[in-house]
């Protein structure tokens, strides 16, 4: 340090550590002599940790390449003089001292361009020479951090707490000391504190000391009997306590960290939440059983006047090995009959082409050069079913006969027909193109109202059609064993939990759940099958699942429109486990946990109480009611994870930040990683590093049924190590590598029975709510708050949401055999080995999104191009077109760009408030998400689905890391110009 002019500077107090450009530390020892306490010290060292993105607080403490800053008392004038590599200051008072060191903090930073060894207290301002350095006192315009409880003042944003998340953060704090109890020990500790305070901000207002202006935070330090921190009101804070020990309690205050690292600040209230949680009670028990649907079809028989000669079809919804007994069973019994087909009443289409169709077919020998089926178009006027619907019931029959007959899929083609006599007439192409009738099909079908009482469905129904020797046809229909488990389920279960829950409380349905969870065992016998098709297998079962969990969901919020004209979209968990028993009757247990409704209480903390050192060791907490104390003690972060890969990735990693910033509904405590050049500090200010450089934001694990995102991101840092180097120099990244834990609670316990089922009832949260629309909300949903607790604490420039898709048909019977109502685009089938979603804003900065979108898409397009990933979205694509897209394109998009579907269209991807770039168009850059097939697969399929995510993030890393950014400085005021450039 040569010119004492740059001390606000590198050249002076401050410091960059790790050589990335960004000051990240200071070095000065300040001898303070015990005898001295000028208050103008608070306000120099708050403008010390103003300067820096990270501290350490040792001003007072000897460093090896620490600037000496002494005190001299001097008759003669008040100044600071560089000295021999020191700062000297000579005071002729103390309170001229203060004076100087507060001015000094409020130097304007355009004035360390000129050169001097001294600076001199001269007619109340600072001189260098003979020209007065100009000093800034800070606007306090702007909105300042809030303390409306104790927990708040070192919150997981830095200090203070603000429901809506900035990029910037104004420090208006006021210090004063009552003159008993000044001393040199208390005034280092509220030196640490300011120093910290600032540290978090990326504007400040001066002076810190002495006369308050108004607005902002005020902390009083008065003498009393025993030592406290106390809340009197909103942002006024008083620390008390005798003279011999306030000075180590605001040293231990200034140091203490917030929960989510690993301290005790504030852990007292959010362990005080998890201890009221207690197991919900039984509310009410259901059991349903009945005969097969076999015996039902069996009695028909018997029952049915003359079968000679008859041809009889009977649909079941058994397995095909089942269904193969029953009809030599029944041949044996019934003699009589001409012929007798058992066919499936589950995807009957698909069976009767490959069980009867294409085994006839080769058994005549007639040449087969590709099939044409015609079906039947859907026009149920008040029916959920897409006209395609019996289409949609043949996938993936032209990949079966490929694998199983040997006809290549692109010769097996659909024609749709507004009228026809037949669900399905199959006609075989010859070598000269000729068409030639094979077979046709009718399709027994029931009717029963869908849930939201608007609406019916028609799902396959098991029924017995005999058509007589006169040409005659007689069909009676049966309901088939989950048909008639699914009515007794909506008509007797869900009014019955409705009625229950009719007293519910305001709130209740929205920000906690009306009921605690419903428990489905079903024990049917039923297909469950894997084809040799992609990932693709045939089970009437998971499409009960998901039409169990579904229409559930979708019953309560009918119910919310019709009491308050808004979903209720947390009812409560819905947990439907299925179990295969094959030929056995079928039956069912349903068990339904009572939610014990305490409404949301504001727990504020008005007092916290120091030992006999000085260190925290009890808080006082109120609800305006009644009265807690709970002593201070330390989170402890859990010793294991839910998930086996972040456990794996936690006990072997120690380059990264780990912190905790909440806990799930269910009490699993959620980890977030933060990626960034360490400075070798004990505080940090993510804020003000994400001022000096870009951050991205990348979370997995929001739906815990897709599986490759969570191992993704964990393997994305070597990835992004490996290909960009010292990237951290450029580009902050925080990681939220399991958003969803009770999700994955949940679909660990289901894929014990049926591992490669989808389990979309692990989709949403605990409770079945998308949790996400809850967001910057009051609520018990802890899995909510960590997306706007991160955008607080970071204030990101680009967020990646990681998602996934099924792998293979996703059915509901009972919802219109597609994927559920609540969609606005069908989810019937894959469309891409991985695809990506933009969200755009509306308004001012649209077209900067829009540019900002079109620069990630094609950086994603580049690193895709050429892989194996563009191959299979290829394949995927001409899937998709063939099953959907051709016949309904509004239903079925398609958004190309090269190499990977794109969509930014509002039907894929609605905006809503509490989505990032729709809340802060002003400073977020873009939003992206990706969407991978990987509900739920293993092995190679996984690996290269999570291959697939860490292409898409790393190609979106390069776009970020290669973007310009502009800070600008506006007197003691830090902003960047947002939202950043991409393109």
């Amino acid at each position: 340090m040569d010119n004492i002019l740059a001390i606000w500077t590198k050249e002076g107090l401050l410091r960059d550590n790790n050589d990335d450009g960004v000051i990240d530390g200071t070095a000065v020892f300040i001898d303070l002599p015990d005898h001295l306490a000028p208050e103008g010290l608070i306000d120099f060292c708050a403008r010390l940790g103003y300067e820096t993105t990270s501290l350490s607080l040792r001003f007072f403490e000897h460093g090896n390449s620490a600037v000496k800053m002494s005190f001299i008392y001097s008759d003669v004038k008040t100044e600071i003089r560089l000295e021999n590599w020191e700062l000297i200051v000579r005071y002729k008072s103390e309170a001229e001292l203060s004076d100087l060191l507060k001015l000094i903090a409020a130097m304007d930073p355009e004035e360390s361009a000129g050169t001097s060894d001294t600076i001199e207290f001269k007619d109340g301002k600072l001189a260098a020479g003979q020209v007065f350095i100009k000093t800034i006192e800070g606007r306090g315009e702007e909105a300042h951090p809030e303390i409306n409880s104790l927990s708040d003042l070192w919150s997981f944003s830095g200090v203070g707490k603000n429901n809506e998340a900035s990029p910037s953060k104004l420090l208006h704090l006021n210090v004063s000391i009552e003159e008993t109890v000044k001393t040199a020990e208390l005034l280092k500790g509220l030196c640490d504190f300011a120093a910290r305070s600032a540290m978090y901000s990326t504007d400040i207002v001066f002076p810190v000391t002495g006369e308050r202006s108004s607005g902002g935070l005020r902390l009083e330090v008065l003498e009393d009997s025993s030592a406290s921190l106390e809340l009197t009101e909103p942002n006024v804070l008083q620390l008390k306590g005798p003279k011999e020990l306030v000075g180590s309690a605001a040293h231990h205050l200034a140091r203490e960290k917030h929960w989510s690292e690993g301290g005790a600040f504030g852990y007292w209230e959010q362990g005080y939440s998890l201890k009221q949680k207690t197991e919900a009670p039984l509310l009410f028990e259901a059991e349903w059983e009945d005969v097969q649907e076999t015996e039902m079809a069996y009695r028909i028989l018997k029952d049915s006047e003359d079968l000679s000669g008859a041809d009889i079809e009977i649909f079941l919804s058994e397995p095909g090995e089942v269904r193969r007994e029953l009809k030599k069973k029944w041949k044996d019994l019934f003699p009589e009959v001409k012929s007798l087909k058992v066919r499936s009443a589950f995807k009957t289409a698909l069976h009767w082409l490959v069980e009867e169709v294409l085994p006839e077919l080769g058994d005549s020998g007639e040449a087969v050069q590709g099939l044409e089926i015609k079906v039947k178009k859907e026009s149920s006027e008040n029916g959920l079913e897409l006209p395609i619907r019996w289409i949609q019931e043949m996938y993936p029959a032209d990949r079966l006969i490929e694998e199983e007959f040997g006809l290549k899929a692109e010769l097996v083609n659909y024609q749709l027909e507004d009228k026809s006599e037949h669900t399905y007439v199959v006609f075989r192409v010859d070598e000269r193109g000729m068409r030639h009738f094979v077979s046709s099909l009718d399709v027994p079908v029931s009717e029963l109202p869908y849930v939201d009482g608007k609406h019916y469905v028609y799902p396959v129904s098991s029924a017995v059609r005999v058509r007589t020797g006169e040409g005659a046809v007689r069909e009676q229909i049966i309901q088939t064993d989950r048909e008639r488990f699914y009515r007794f389920y909506t008509e007797e279960v869900l009014p019955r939990l409705r009625r229950e829950v009719a007293d519910y409380r305001e709130g209740q349905g929205h920000t906690r759940p009306l009921f605690d969870r419903i428990e489905i065992d079903v024990w049917m016998s039923e297909e469950e099958r894997k084809l040799p098709v992609d990932e693709e297998r045939i089970s009437s079962l998971e499409a009960l699942h998901e039409d169990l969990y579904f229409n559930t969901l979708d019953y309560f919020a009918h119910m919310g429109e019709e009491l308050e004209g808004k979903s209720f979209n947390a009812p409560g968990g819905v947990h439907p486990f299925m179990h295969v028993r094959e030929g056995e009757k079928p039956e069912a247990y349903i068990r339904v946990y009572s939610w014990v409704d305490k409404p949301l209480e504001d727990w504020v903390t008005t007092s916290i109480r120091f030992d006999e050192k000085g260190a925290l060791a009890e808080a006082v907490m109120t609800n305006g009611k009644e009265e807690v104390t709970l002593s201070v003690e330390a989170f402890e972060k859990p010793e294991g994870h839910i998930h086996p890969d972040v456990q794996h990735w936690l006990s072997e990693q120690d380059s990264y930040r780990i912190l905790y910033p909440d806990h799930s509904y269910r009490g699993h405590a959620i980890p977030i990683i933060e990626c960034f050049m360490d400075a070798g500090e004990e505080f940090y200010s993510p804020l003000k590093m994400s001022l000096f450089k870009k951050t991205i934001f990348i979370e997995a694990g929001h739906h815990s049924n897709e599986v490759s995102s969570t191992p993704a991101v964990l393997q994305l840092l070597e990835r992004a190590d490996n290909k960009f180097g010292d990237w951290l120099k450029d580009v902050n990244l925080v990681i939220l590598p399991l958003a969803n834990p009770d999700g994955y609670e949940l679909v660990t316990k289901l894929i014990e029975e049926h591992p490669e089922w989808k389990h979309h009832a692990a989709r949403y949260n605990a409770v079945g709510l998308e949790y996400s629309l809850v967001r910057f909300q009051k609520t018990v949903f802890g899995e909510a708050n960590i997306y706007p607790e991160i955008l607080r604490r970071w204030a990101p420039d680009v967020i990646v949401d990681d998602h996934g898709i099924p792998a293979h048909e996703w059915v509901q019977p009972f919802a219109g055999y597609n994927s559920p109502p609540r969609f606005p685009v069908s989810y019937f089938l894959p469309s891409a080995k991985i695809y990506g979603i933009g969200r755009l804003s509306s308004g001012n900065y649209r077209d900067l999104h829009v540019g900002n979108l079109e620069a990630v898409v094609e950086r994603i397009s580049q690193y895709i191009s050429g892989t194996g990933i563009e191959k299979e979205n290829k394949y995927w694509q001409e899937r998709f077109r063939k099953y959907g897209n051709q016949w309904l394109p509004a239903v079925f998009p398609i958004e190309e760009a090269p190499g990977i579907h794109f969509y930014r269209q509002a039907d894929v991807a609605p905006s809503y408030s509490t989505i990032g770039i729709s809340r802060y168009p002003d400073w977020i850059a873009a939003e992206v998400i990706s969407e991978a097939a990987d509900e739920v697969v293993y092995d190679e399929v996984l690996e290269s689905c999570i291959e697939a995510h860490i292409v898409f993030n790393l190609a979106i890393l390069e776009v970020l890391q290669k973007a310009g950014i502009e800070v600008k400085r506006n007197g003691l005021s830090y902003e960047r110009v947002r939202p950043i450039n991409l393109s």
